[in-house]
Parts: structure tokens; C-alpha cells; sequence
């Protein structure tokens, strides 16, 4: 069960409820934001994200399907679905690993190597989108805040 301390409540005057509503809405518009700049190239967020995280290993190196879910910490089968994907479009190359035969690597074609390029400029360019909205002061609070509700959040509820 969650405890509410009421003279937070009462202190601000704000309802805990509508700060939640506005955070969810800028995170829906930055994501709605990611989605369409990557449907330019055919791909989904998700996709997105698998291609630019392999994309930052060494030239010729691989990655394990489980650690890549863990990496981007996404579900494993949603992870096999959308390597699939990406070998079926030529943009990664799956084979066994060569330590583990239970288990497969991953890494991007030169066509993903490409493709992760066009990737990174995409989220550049929508992320410059969203941080001309602030100034430096913005982001430094944004820094501060995001870093307190992170810490918050991450300690058991009480």
C-alpha cells in the first residue's frame, strides 16, 4: 500500500494527479515526436532504438538478443520480434554466438550501419526540436528535477 503524506498535499496545493497528466503529456508528444521522424525511414521506435544501441558497439562487434533487451530494457520477446525485423530488411545479420549455442548475436549490416547514421541525424534533429523550447536555466532545473525524480523513484514505496 502506497502512503500519501498529506502535508505534501496540502503544502503545494497541487494535485499529484494533474502533475502526472502533464508529465505523461510531454512524454507522449516526445514520443510522438521520435515516431514520426523514424516513420520517414520505415522504422518504429523500437527498431530506432535496436538499431542506434548496436550501432554504438566497435566496428564488428556483436550482441547477445538477451543483452540487448536488458540494455535497452525492453521484453525479451519483443526483442526477438524486432531483431527479426531488422534481419528481414537486411539492416542486422543474427547468427549463433560464437561462446554460448543456446544463444545469438546480433550486429548491423553496412546497410544497418547506414540506416543507424540516418537514425542518429532523425533524433538530433527532433531533439534540438524539443530543447530550443528551453533555455539554459530550463535545463539545468530540467537536470535537477529529473535527477531528484529519478532518485525518488527508485527507492522502495513506502
Amino acid at each position: 500500500m502506497i502512503m500519501v503524506d498529506m502535508s505534501i498535499l496540502a503544502r503545494r496545493e497541487r494535485d499529484p494527479n494533474a502533475f502526472i497528466d502533464k508529465f505523461g503529456a510531454v512524454r507522449r508528444r516526445v514520443s510522438a515526436l521520435a515516431a514520426a521522424a523514424y516513420a520517414e525511414l520505415d522504422l518504429g521506435t523500437t527498431q530506432a532504438k535496436f538499431l542506434r544501441h548496436v550501432g554504438d558497439l566497435p566496428a564488428g562487434a556483436a550482441i547477445s538478443q538477451a543483452e540487448l533487451a536488458r540494455a535497452t530494457q525492453s521484453d525479451p520477446a519483443l526483442t526477438g520480434r524486432t531483431i527479426e525485423t531488422l534481419v528481414e530488411r537486411g539492416l542486422v545479420a543474427r547468427e549463433p554466438s560464437p561462446t554460448d549455442r543456446r544463444a545469438y548475436v546480433v550486429s548491423l549490416t553496412p546497410a544497418g550501419r547506414r540506416t543507424c547514421e540516418r537514425v542518429r541525424a532523425m533524433r538530433t534533429k527532433f531533439a534540438t526540436r524539443v530543447v530550443a523550447a528551453l533555455d539554459e536555466r530550463d535545463l539545468d532545473d530540467f537536470d535537477r528535477i529529473a535527477a531528484k525524480l529519478l532518485s525518488a523513484l527508485d527507492e522502495p514505496a513506502s
